[in-house]
């Protein structure tokens, strides 16, 4: 048990420049980006996708055909209700749907995020 809380050292980010990547940088990766699988109809999405090679099994470099692929998205972007991460270790492109997070990871939060945002009875932002 802590004797006493550690020290507050303030914002890592201001809060303006929080909201500023959240409805234009993060909500542009949706609308005009490598995240579009995750537009959603009623609601507006922001989102960021990643692609990571995995390390090679002898731990000497990385693998050019093993990934990790994820998407961190949440909605309404004006005032979110719902956050969501989705990792896909190891997706098979063979399958035909990629392997980056914007073709594989993104398509699964939105569905996530539309079934969640339905259940919740959040209101439409678009």
């Amino acid at each position: 048990k802590l004797k006493q809380p550690p020290p507050s050292i303030g914002f890592v980010v201001e809060p303006e420049v929080a909201h500023w990547i959240v409805t234009n940088a993060m909500v542009g990766v949706v609308n005009e980006g490598t995240g579009r699988k995750a537009a959603l109809e009623k609601w507006q999405v922001f989102g960021k996708t990643g692609t990571a090679q995995l390390a090679k099994s002898d731990q000497k470099g990385y693998s050019d055909t093993d990934y990790i692929a994820s998407f961190v998205a949440g909605a309404p972007a004006e005032e979110p209700e719902v956050v969501v991460l989705v990792s896909i270790h190891k997706p098979n492109a063979e399958l035909g749907k990629g392997y980056t997070g914007g073709t594989v990871a993104a398509p699964v939060a939105a569905r996530i995020l539309e079934k969640t945002l339905n259940y919740l009875r959040v209101a439409a932002s678009k």
